[in-house]
């Protein structure tokens, strides 16, 4: 057995955790040093630390580890983010390190018995106030007001909070039962696990778990569709709230039930995140016939293991770069009559009608429909790029790379010459309109089979309206034969009228998905609550202050909880600054790419609209709604007015979607002088506010 060592940090975290987290802990560290290699461990290494290592606790904890000469080193013990954050570690050759004290094994079985946790310091007696000690945030959170919190902080005795003038009765009531409860002692001096774990539930005056009720509450209209006992395709088309998302949950685990082998698709990896842990929450842990999946993780499993393929994916900036380069020399190739075309353009084209529909000739691309224009691109504009296509191809072909419309195209190739051996009995797509053409042929393709007795159902679950990945196409271009299986969800689950009626007046606007006739009018639920508030902040970094600042009121007012909130954003780098103001406030929160991402943990959801997609929450904030990002520009020089038409309502959706999140209470945060144009459509459904700080400072 390996000599083992211990960091200070690692110590002092195992030292603070629960009882039955510490055991696992050691059971942990004792396998690692007599079996590193054991399945069970999960072990391996760390990218972005080299020479470190990881294995699991649970499945949230980890532990960050090394060998030297023999010897076991154990840094870190914590939740999953210490492995997401671990690029911010320092690993100094300097740390100081401790041997393990031999366990005697009596002492070990009476301690495994004990229930006696590891308790954290104690404060000193002069200042005999636990919640002196609590972060500004935490104290709000239990409704403290924000003009009193330093007031609270300096109590020096916890009895004396009673003559603070203006304390909240409720909130005096919580911190004195808090403080005086003897079950509490060993978590008081951590207020992260006091209030978001282990005592949210039984602080009276919030709610039970509003967003469980959300996602999983099912409708008896909702219910014949996941009933269905239809063989073939069929097509669920529904208005933002009516529930797919519940419907493909639940149908995925009826038809699973019944012993058949069901693949459950999701678009975003967030969606597929969320789908595993409600699936979770309603049954326990997946059934080995029950596969919940993001499309690009089954194909390109599928791929490498059926067919030994790998792919090499460029990254944005590549693909930019190539795209340059192929324009400079197809124009070049042509003469002086090319014509003039954006990088954004082509890209999008490439990716999006070339490929996403799975063109195999010039010949092709002159006859097919473009979604949403009243003319077609112009022949002369679709020979330019096709000539820049075929020289894109070229070029990433020469670097032994791809982009990722390569690998459906792959992929249907690969299912057309050689069908699954073991197809599924049930495909159940969710978000199916961000699918191209080219993806939706493949996922049908997954149940074909020559056994008649094993009749095999295919389910889209699709909302026109939501489109913001694909330009949209028929049903039939994507080799659906749907008339008469498709079936439309009018009735609004989600959000109260006043919610759905502002966000029904922003989509009214999109005069191109009225043309395509896919406009669904949904049907108001009878749920009422506050208008949606248009925050107008001074600045742009106030919009960050404010939504800091009304998550703490909110959730001190005792309506809501943590799990209840999502900020939304339109970029990833707006999203990493929310998470950073939130985490310097000591507000918990998880970012939509993390990979500890629990929809249910008691966290501020910090997401890209994007990736909110198929979720709903009680409460929304939408950050970022000004000029430059909602809609932001796009060059289409060298292109008609109809073209830029489509990136504006492609942006509108954005913005719809991003407000049909919210369930309760909508916040639409700007900065003034810079106001997103979508919000003069709204004007007369939303109320407006202006913030320049907190009102008690």
């Amino acid at each position: 057995m390996s000599e083992l060592l211990l960091s200070d940090e690692f110590k002092a975290a195992l030292d603070t955790c629960p009882h039955e987290l510490q055991t696992r802990a050691m059971e942990t560290v004792r396998r690692l040093q007599v079996d590193p290699g054991h399945p069970g461990l999960k072990a391996h290494r760390i990218k972005s630390a080299p020479g470190k290592w990881e294995c699991y606790v649970s499945l949230d904890w980890r532990i960050i580890y090394d060998w030297e000469n023999g010897t076991l080193r154990l840094w870190k013990l914590g939740p999953h983010r210490i492995i997401d954050r671990v690029h911010l570690s320092v690993f100094s050759p300097q740390t100081a390190f401790s041997r393990l004290e031999p366990i005697d094994e009596a002492e070990a079985e009476a301690a495994a018995g004990s229930s006696e946790l590891p308790a954290y310091p104690l404060p000193e007696a002069e200042a005999d106030n636990p919640f002196a000690y609590f972060p500004a945030a935490h104290l709000r959170f239990l409704g403290v007001p924000a003009h009193l919190v330093r007031q609270v902080q300096r109590t020096s005795r916890l009895e004396k909070l009673e003559q603070i003038d203006g304390l909240p009765e409720r909130s005096l009531t919580w911190m004195l039962d808090l403080a005086t409860d003897c079950k509490m002692e060993h978590i008081l001096y951590n207020p992260d696990k006091l209030l978001f774990r282990t005592t949210l539930d039984r602080l009276q005056g919030y709610c039970g778990g509003s967003l469980k009720k959300l996602m999983l509450n099912l409708d008896l209209s909702q219910a014949r569709y996941v009933q269905s006992r239809h063989t073939g395709a069929m097509v669920l088309r529904g208005c933002a709230g009516s529930g797919k998302t519940t419907v493909g949950l639940y149908r995925a685990i009826e038809r699973a039930a019944m012993g058949r082998k069901v693949l459950l698709l999701t678009f975003t990896k967030t969606l597929d995140s969320v789908n595993r842990t409600l699936i979770e929450e309603l049954i326990g842990p997946l059934p080995d016939n029950l596969e919940v999946e993001r499309f690009f993780n089954w194909l390109v499993e599928y791929l490498r293991w059926e067919h030994g393929l790998e792919f090499n994916v460029a990254d944005g900036a590549s693909q930019k770069e190539f795209i340059q380069r192929a324009l400079r020399e197809a124009a070049k190739a042509s003469g002086s009559d090319f014509p003039e075309l954006s990088p954004d353009f082509l890209l999008t084209e490439i990716q999006q009608v070339i490929k996403g529909t799975g063109l195999a000739g010039l010949e092709q691309y002159l006859k097919v429909r473009r979604y949403g224009r009243n003319a077609p691109l112009l022949p002369r504009y679709r020979r330019a790029v096709w000539a820049v296509y075929s020289v894109y191809q070229k070029l990433l072909r020469e670097e032994k790379l791809c982009d990722w419309s390569d690998i459906p195209l792959a992929g249907l190739e690969k299912l057309t010459e050689s069908p699954l051996p073991d197809p599924y009995d049930d495909v159940i797509l969710d978000e199916g309109q961000d699918l191209s053409p080219v993806q939706l042929r493949l996922t049908r393709m997954l149940i074909k089979g020559a056994d008649p007795r094993s009749p095999r159902s295919y389910m889209v679950l699709a909302d026109a309206s939501q489109t913001i990945y694909s330009r949209g196409f028929s049903w039939r271009d994507a080799g659906i034969e749907a008339r008469g299986r498709t079936t439309i969800l009018r009735k609004n689950f989600r959000n109260t009228r006043q919610i759905a009626t502002a966000a029904a007046g922003l989509l009214e606007q999109n005069r191109l998905l009225k043309k395509e006739g896919e406009f669904i009018e949904p049907l108001w639920s009878h749920r009422v609550g506050p208008r949606p508030r248009v925050v107008a902040c001074d600045l742009p970094d106030r919009e960050l202050r404010f939504v800091c600042e009304a998550v703490q009121d909110l959730v001190g007012g005792g309506h809501f909880r943590l799990s209840d909130f999502a900020v939304l954003c339109p970029t990833n780098r707006m999203c990493q600054r929310y998470a950073e103001e939130l985490t310097r406030l000591s507000i918990p929160n998880v970012l939509h790419k993390d990979e500890a991402f629990n929809i249910l943990e008691e966290k501020v959801k910090v997401m890209t609209i994007h990736s909110s997609k198929g979720i709903e929450f009680p409460v929304v904030f939408v950050s970022g709604v000004r000029r430059g990002l909602l809609p932001r520009h796009i060059d289409r020089s060298g292109l008609d007015e109809e073209e830029a038409q489509l990136d504006r309502e492609r942006f509108r959706t954005l913005l719809y979607v991003a407000m049909t999140r919210a369930a309760e209470n909508l916040y639409l945060v700007t900065t003034a002088g810079r106001e997103s144009p979508f919000l003069a459509e709204i004007t007369a459904l939303v109320d407006r506010e202006d913030y320049s700080g907190p009102k008690n400072p």
